[in-house]
């Protein structure tokens, strides 16, 4: 990939930038269609996901049905892989708990995990046969068709002209108002739903700014260091409340039930904590400008 700097036009940045996306998604589809290991899964989800905030970045440079369908095409891959993912986390959680906070649990526990293991078994299978089904060419071609054909002239949506970090400014600002927006309702404990939009949005800004790497210089680890932070903690918030959901579903209720509730309820509440603490370090609103500050 040719070195892209914040004066490089934005339809040539957009070009490369996507291939590069681009190349590492399809490889990483490749390493999965070989073995289906746990770890490649994880690899292809983020890049599928990092590839999608690439195509709706650099959407005003391309435009129309074609851009819309590919994100489509991504999403869809996404999607796929995401029901192993969440029952993967949930036996890894299960099973690596402390004898203290399993003991009263027993034999529930075992029966609730081997049940787990069943469905990841099933999952698997499902996610074998739809990422078979779902071929790579069509989506390569889609890619590579609007990339060959930015729209740079008659364009409304944008200046294909414009230096990409003039471009970047507005872009980085669109991903941080949502930041902001959402704070308010993640403040709250008990609203797990306004954590979960605010993760979401959190997850988009850092790939925004992964994507758009090559503009931040030494300021950029950490940038992308205090995202990772917020992500991981209310990623960690969300998944226990995905826990919760499986205990409440696949458990019979009683005694083993409310004991791992009650761990769960505890394991949550320190890790909230550790998410004010780190608001009150690393304020999440002020991230935006501080990327916008070093273009």
């Amino acid at each position: 990939m040719s070195p892209i700097s914040s004066s490089t036009p934005l339809w040539i940045a957009a070009r490369l930038l996507t291939k590069e996306h681009a190349r590492e998604f399809f490889k990483c589809w490749t390493k999965v269609a070989k073995g289906f290991e746990t770890e490649e899964i994880h690899d292809l989800r983020v890049a599928s996901r990092r590839l999608r905030e690439c195509l709706a970045l650099f959407e005003p440079c391309f435009g129309g049905k074609g851009t819309l369908c590919a994100q489509k095409m991504v999403k869809r891959v996404t999607g796929i892989l995401g029901n192993l993912r969440n029952t993967d986390e949930a036996i890894l959680f299960f099973s690596q708990l402390p004898t203290d906070e399993r003991e009263q649990s027993e034999p529930e526990l075992q029966e609730f995990l081997d049940r787990l293991e069943t469905e990841r078994g099933a999952a698997r299978m499902q996610l074998e046969d739809e990422l078979k089904a779902l071929k790579p060419g069509p989506l390569q071609r889609r890619l590579r068709w609007q990339l060959e054909a930015p729209r740079l002239f008659g364009n409304s949506a944008t200046d294909p002209f414009q230096e990409l970090s003039r471009f970047a400014d507005g872009a980085i600002q669109a991903r941080a108002l949502p930041l902001s927006e959402l704070l308010p309702q993640a403040q709250d404990e008990a609203n797990a739903a306004g954590q979960h939009k605010l993760r979401i949005a959190v997850k988009r800004m850092r790939y925004r700014l992964e994507i758009l790497e090559p503009l931040f210089g030494s300021a950029f680890p950490e940038l992308q260091r205090t995202l990772k932070r917020y992500q991981e903690l209310l990623g960690k918030l969300h998944d226990l409340d995905v826990f919760a959901g499986m205990v409440l579903e696949r458990m019979a209720e009683g005694a083993g039930q409310q004991n791992l509730l009650r761990t769960i309820t505890a394991r949550r509440s320190r890790l909230y904590h550790s998410f004010t603490a780190l608001m009150e370090s690393s304020p999440l609103d002020a991230i935006g400008a501080q990327a916008r500050s070093v273009l």
